[in-house]
């Protein structure tokens, strides 16, 4: 969508605008997703058991052909210290506010959205502790413990890619929402169950909005414990001498 707006821009104050929100994102879409999906395809040799393991069934080559997926991108490592060392510093942190900002954009149509306001408080809380662990993670980054900031730069890439994925399924709903409550009318949980289940339409909007519920209902939270983490700037990784790390 930035591509799309850099070269459908009017001007160049627009233009220019997505272009930096391109950059910044790049690190995040490369490692962020890749390590998602190796995730997914973990769980489900999981869900298949010892079979799953086998070449007998397909999960076990989707596992092994995803993993390169995290090294093809640059290595996710070099992304999030790129993310850290160059990309939030941008323009003095001012892009990374922008895009703080679009995210605010969504949650506030979600604040005016029917059923999906309490996710917008939560999705709300999420932004405005990123735009502090930002801040927290490029002071640290030019000061004497810069070492200790980069060791945090791959959990800071988390959970910024955490953020950035509740904000798109956020949006989703916020879509999602008023056209499935069309479709419902003011019919019961029974009738409105009835709807979901013979409407495919119905059933798909439903499904946007169950997937934010869940993701920022049960995911979000972990991503908020993650941020206190990383506030917590512990050193004792790079303190550590290297003999005690014989166990």
């Amino acid at each position: 969508l930035c591509f799309d707006k850099i070269v459908c821009a009017k001007t160049d104050e627009h233009k220019e605008h997505y272009k930096d929100l391109t950059e910044l994102l790049t690190p995040i879409v490369k490692a962020y997703c890749s390590e998602r999906g190796f995730d997914v395809c973990d769980k489900a040799i999981q869900v298949y058991g010892g079979y799953g393991y086998t070449k007998e069934y397909p999960v076990e080559q989707l596992l092994r052909d995803c993993r390169i997926a995290s090294i093809y991108e640059g290595t996710n490592g070099i992304q999030a210290m790129d993310l850290l060392g160059r990309k939030l510093g941008m323009k003095n942190g001012a892009v990374f506010m922008n895009l703080l900002q679009e995210i605010g954009k969504i949650t506030a149509q979600a604040k005016e959205t029917k059923g999906i306001e309490g996710l917008a408080d939560k999705m709300e809380e999420a932004t405005n502790r990123l735009g502090e662990i930002a801040i927290h993670m490029g002071k640290t980054a030019f000061s004497p413990d810069f070492k200790t900031a980069f060791a945090s730069a791959h959990p800071f890439l988390e959970v910024t890619g955490d953020c950035i994925m509740a904000w798109m399924l956020l949006w989703r709903a916020v879509i999602a929402s008023p056209k499935l409550e069309k479709l419902l009318g003011k019919t019961d949980k029974e009738g409105r169950n009835k709807i979901i289940q013979k409407n495919k339409n119905a059933a798909f909007y439903d499904g946007q909005i169950k997937t934010a519920s869940y993701y920022i209902n049960s995911i979000l939270p972990i991503t908020l414990g993650k941020m206190d983490a990383i506030k917590n700037t512990d050193n004792a990784v790079v303190e550590m001498d290297e003999r005690s790390f014989g166990g």
